[in-house]
């Protein structure tokens, strides 16, 4: 293990949650926020359905005092029931339900009644029967060994399984003993659900702190945590690479060491400087994120195309890390400096899409319009950092 780690993950307190920021190079690239009474997905509750709206085919339920979360009457027609229900949906009704993802922007938090128990080498599914595999499991025989032994699963219990990349290298004993212990986990689960009261959180989720930061990924990485409970959970895992440490100087703390707040204030502000004097200026709206790309304080003597490329070349390395940092989703508008040479701009985007490969979230880079604007989708997973700093009238 080499002494001075290039990827860095930093755990500690802001603000009355807990914040995660991830490192490379010395540099921040992605930051979370998470507040304590925060929902996490994989959890399940008795929920209570408050209203059923018809006409989007969908229920509301909610699964703590004030935390309410959008049911799909679509996408889950066998309702879990927490008492015998020989009826339609209706309000007041107790259902069990898992979150399936959480609330981004002003949508609720998507609820399911296709209960998920994750274990290392499968992810076990109640309430269908649906068999998946790994794509990493390049195989063509294994992934039909792999089916036919979750169809057996599925006949015989009546539930599905979607089969991990470990997986590939256990026999088949070694599976199906896997995949009883979750069996018996989900069966406890349900039976125990009919004696419990509404609101009970009855599976709580793994909290892994550095999924927030896709940091959960094999790879050589420093946790440092000034949070005692978080370091006696977590020092002990075996996940290759990974040497989490106590920070424990009460002289002077991890966020003035890091300088934390001084890189929030950066990562929320509107406007980005780079080396070359350029900058940036991000604006998030309701539908997209409009980025432009200005030359501000750069020494111009003259409308120099190689010059504007190197600077829309700088603009296009932090224009993606600035999209991981701030983590920004959905539909993304460059405005790069006009360059009238056909080369450069296609240069410029064969850089942008293999800049957009490092981003562990999916990152597309489409295409660039008539009027010069390049256009970006990236997968939205949780919700923006600016969201997450002002939770006013946001549940998790």
């Amino acid at each position: 293990m080499k002494e001075n780690m290039s990827n860095e993950v930093v755990i500690t307190h802001y603000k009355n949650q807990y914040l995660m920021v991830c490192f490379e190079n010395g540099r921040a690239v992605e930051m979370f926020l998470k507040a304590p009474e925060a929902l996490e997905i994989g959890d399940v509750f008795i929920g209570k359905v408050k209203n059923i709206v018809d006409n989007i085919q969908a229920a509301f339920v909610e699964v703590s005092p004030g935390v309410i979360g959008y049911y799909s009457l679509a996408s889950n027609s066998a309702h879990l029931s927490v008492r015998p229900l020989n009826r339609k949906l209706c309000p007041g009704d107790e259902i069990l339900v898992q979150v399936e993802r959480g609330s981004i922007k002003s949508k609720a938090p998507v609820l399911t009644s296709k209960i998920q128990l994750s274990g290392d080498s499968m992810v076990f599914l109640g309430n269908t029967d649906f068999v998946g595999v790994s794509k990493k499991i390049m195989s063509s025989e294994r992934r039909e060994q792999l089916k036919r032994l979750g169809k057996e699963f599925s006949r015989a219990f009546g539930t599905g399984v979607i089969f991990r990349t470990k997986s590939d290298t256990m026999t088949e004993n070694e599976i199906r003993e896997a995949y009883q212990q979750l069996l018996v986990e989900y069966n406890n689960l349900m039976s125990t659900a009919s004696c419990r009261t509404c609101y009970s959180k009855m599976y709580a989720a793994e909290n892994n702190w550095l999924k927030y930061v896709h940091a959960d990924r094999p790879m050589e990485l420093r946790v440092l945590t000034d949070i005692p409970e978080v370091y006696e959970r977590f020092h002990s895992d075996t996940v290759e690479g990974h040497r989490w440490e106590l920070y424990n100087d009460e002289t002077y703390p991890l966020v003035k060491l890091k300088s934390l707040e001084t890189q929030m204030e950066r990562a929320l502000s509107k406007n980005v400087w780079m080396k070359s004097g350029a900058s940036l200026v991000i604006e998030p709206t309701e539908t997209l994120t409009a980025i432009d790309v200005n030359t501000s304080k750069t020494e111009l003597r003259k409308k120099n195309e190689e010059v504007f490329y190197q600077i829309n070349i700088e603009a296009a390395r932090e224009i993606c890390r600035q999209l991981r940092l701030r983590n920004l989703s959905g539909m993304i508008l460059v405005d790069f400096i006009n360059m009238s040479s056909e080369d450069y701009n296609h240069r410029l985007m064969s850089e942008l899409k293999k800049l957009a490969k490092s981003d562990p979230v999916q990152l597309h880079v489409i295409d660039m319009t008539a009027l010069g604007l390049v256009e970006i989708t990236r997968k939205r997973t949780y919700r923006p950092l600016h969201e997450q700093v002002n939770r006013k009238w946001f549940h998790e």
